[in-house]
């Protein structure tokens, strides 16, 4: 599938933004480890029964959800956060968590991959922006995004809402330990109903903003473990099946690895509310972890990978859209001929 991109000139790169640039404090606390609570239909809680083999038995919920979390969570793909960044925003005096990418290379050409309305409310915004590095620096954008145009596939929106940027050397050598996908980390396969998905974000609700040269913008990472949405889709405005993957997400329906209900609150502790209040992951990696129809210690077998790109939530369907990987391959494609060959290899596998 073809697709019109274009072209969005970056503001004034953010490292050069008076007065001063910027630090970055990140932390991967586990607590911060969500799964859905998959015991909470018959049908799941059947299926995972059986992929548990008959090992869990007279249990009551939580000692059930904790068994289930504790087999979950090693197949979780830990290296999937080396390539996940985060995308800040500044303008004026200020520095902001405002998106998540993920780190992607073809040949010798390395990306950010976001969601394309990260970029143009940045742009519509007059902010700047940086990504995330190893270190607890930010790295400044300096050149153009390439996103996704309105208009496509009978939508007057833009459907796919995919953004990349080619990142310059100089950017990746500062990239200190972070890792960039490659086309043998992605799925592009239909997605089964009963497969789990893993999605990995920076939340804005958990993160502090940087005001002066003496604080840093302080983030704290989510990692949501979930399923297939099995609800009505008739009227989710801007959703094609055959273009995105939509993820069941509920506010009652969240666990910690021991098992506990958790409730999702902002930085402060005060009561926020899931997906809607899920800013600041849009451009997330979604990721296939495993099936329902396999057992739990067999899902290592067939490698987790990244099948799609978070780009919206319905929260009156409790729903969380992602755009398929495919959007990204076919946008890079379309916008830098030069890798067609080493794309069209892939194709032929």
């Amino acid at each position: 599938m073809a697709q019109d991109f274009t072209t969005f000139a970056n503001q004034t790169p953010l490292e050069n933004t008076p007065p001063r640039s910027g630090s970055l404090e990140q932390s991967r606390e586990p607590e911060h480890s969500f799964t859905r609570q998959l015991k909470s239909k018959p049908s799941v809680r059947a299926r995972l029964r059986q992929a548990l083999a008959g090992k869990i038995n007279a249990m009551d919920k939580s000692e059930l959800q904790r068994s289930i979390n504790s087999r979950v969570l090693p197949q979780i793909p830990e290296h999937a956060w080396d390539c996940t960044v985060a995308i800040v925003a500044g303008r004026d005096q200020s520095v902001f968590q405002f998106g998540t990418g993920t780190l992607f290379a073809i040949a010798d050409h390395f990306f950010v991959v976001t969601a394309a309305h990260v970029i143009k409310d940045a742009v519509k915004h007059s902010c700047s922006l940086g990504i995330s590095s190893g270190r607890s620096k930010f790295i400044p954008v300096v050149n153009d995004w390439t996103v996704t145009s309105a208009g496509q596939y009978g939508s007057i929106d833009d459907p796919l809402d995919v953004a990349i940027y080619h990142l310059p050397q100089d950017s990746v050598e500062r990239l200190d330990g972070k890792t960039f996908l490659r086309v043998d980390d992605i799925e592009f396969d239909d997605q089964p109903d009963t497969a789990v998905y893993t999605l990995f974000g920076y939340p804005a609700i958990w993160a502090s903003t940087s005001t002066d040269t003496n604080t840093s913008v302080q983030l704290k990472p989510l990692q949501f473990t979930t399923y297939r949405f099995d609800g009505v889709t008739d009227g989710l405005g801007n959703y094609q099946d055959e273009l995105h993957i939509l993820l069941s997400g509920s506010s009652h329906d969240i666990t910690d690895p021991d098992g506990q209900p958790v409730n999702y609150t902002k930085l402060n502790g005060d009561a926020a509310q899931f997906p809607r209040d899920l800013g600041g992951i849009s451009g997330c990696s979604v990721w296939r972890i495993g099936d329902l129809q396999t057992s739990i210690e067999d899902w290592a077998v067939e490698k987790s990978r990244i099948v799609g790109v978070e780009t919206s939530v319905y929260p009156s369907r409790n729903a969380i859209k992602a755009s398929r990987w495919v959007a990204v391959s076919t946008l890079i494609h379309e916008a830098y001929p030069e890798l067609r060959p080493a794309m069209n290899l892939w194709r032929q596998r």
